[in-house]
Formats: structure tokens, C-alpha cells, sequence
């Protein structure tokens, strides 16, 4: 059937009979949709557009994890060596211990004789401590003892200048956390 005869019988059905109001009706029949497919369309739509800020709020909590796992991994790393190194230390036999000891000790005789010019400002800038204390046992004539052998190697930033005391100096470098040192008759013990 033509549009406009099926627009006439919609208007005027009283004109046709049963039979072709009948046969009109199952020519436009329209499927009957699966409402369990339709639902699941419905959903995959729903969860698109759901999903995505979903996506990177659970990115952003692994990130946040993986960042975590890393540091407390290197920590626990860098206290294992550091507690390797003190167990080491704590092993060596009697005599290399103290042969360490010898070395770490600046002999004043050899301090007197490179003391050859006066005291000046020194700057250290990024600076191993070994290397500081060699010239504040220069500088004021004192032995430098090493009791933990980690604290050779740490890097410090210090300024002093030539009317500092000694004491003024083993102050301003007691402020440092990771170190410690004593003035005991001309003798500075790093701990």
C-alpha cells in the first residue's frame, strides 16, 4: 500500500473494512525489540561515559602507590648499607681496627710543619668532611679522629672565618644531624 491510501484509512477507517484495516496493520508491523539488548546497549553507553575520570582517578592512586613502593623501597636499601657498612666496621680484626684509628689520626708534628702561612676564611662548598677536618687540624694545630668511619664521606657546606675559635667551628658543625664532635685535649672525635 501506497502512503497516502494508508494515511486515508488512519482518517477515515470507517470507509474500509476489517479486513483491510487488518492487512494495513501487519504490512507496517514494526519489530518488537529484544529489551534485554536494548538494556545491555543502554549500559555499554551508560559506562563510557561513565568511566574515563574512573580511569584516571585508579591511574593516579597506582601512580601515588608505585611512588610510595620506590621510596620506602630505596630507604630500606640505603638503611640495609649503611647498617652492611657498621657491621663491617664492627668486625674488622683488633689490629686493622686499630690501624684505621692510626690513619684517621693527624699527627701534630706533621701539622705543625705544613702550618707555613696564617690562618685564612675558608669556604667549603659541597665538601667531604675528611677533607674539612684535615684543614681545621692544619689550621689549628689538633688531631682528627674518625669513630664511625660513614662520617668520612658525608658532604657539608661550611664557612668560617680566620677569628673563628675552634670551638666555634665544632659548633657550627655539631649543627649538622648526621655528626658529632668532641674537643678533648687537642683531640677531635668525630662520631
Amino acid at each position: 500500500m501506497k502512503n497516502e491510501e494508508k494515511i486515508r484509512m488512519l482518517l477515515h477507517p470507517e470507509q474500509y473494512s476489517e479486513e483491510q484495516l487488518d492487512q494495513m496493520l501487519e504490512e507496517d508491523a514494526t519489530p518488537v525489540p529484544d529489551i534485554d539488548e536494548e538494556w545491555q546497549r543502554l549500559r555499554v553507553r551508560h559506562r563510557r561515559r561513565q568511566h574515563p575520570p574512573m580511569r584516571w582517578a585508579a591511574i593516579l592512586v597506582i601512580g601515588i602507590a608505585l611512588s610510595g613502593i620506590s621510596y620506602a623501597a630505596i630507604h630500606h636499601w640505603m638503611q640495609t648499607r649503611v647498617q652492611k657498612e657498621t657491621v663491617a666496621e664492627k668486625q674488622l680484626p683488633q689490629p686493622a681496627q686499630e690501624q684505621a684509628e692510626e690513619e684517621t689520626i693527624y699527627n701534630l708534628n706533621t701539622v705543625a710543619e705544613e702550618r707555613d702561612s696564617v690562618r685564612q676564611d675558608q669556604v667549603f662548598n659541597n665538601v667531604e668532611l675528611q677533607q674539612i677536618m684535615q684543614q681545621i687540624a692544619k689550621d689549628y694545630g689538633v688531631k682528627v679522629v674518625f669513630r664511625n668511619e660513614a662520617t668520612r664521606s658525608l658532604r657539608f657546606y661550611l664557612k668560617w672565618e680566620a677569628n673563628d675559635s675552634i670551638h666555634d667551628i665544632i659548633n657550627h658543625i655539631n649543627h649538622f644531624e648526621k655528626v658529632h664532635l668532641t674537643l678533648s685535649d687537642a683531640t677531635i672525635t668525630i662520631e
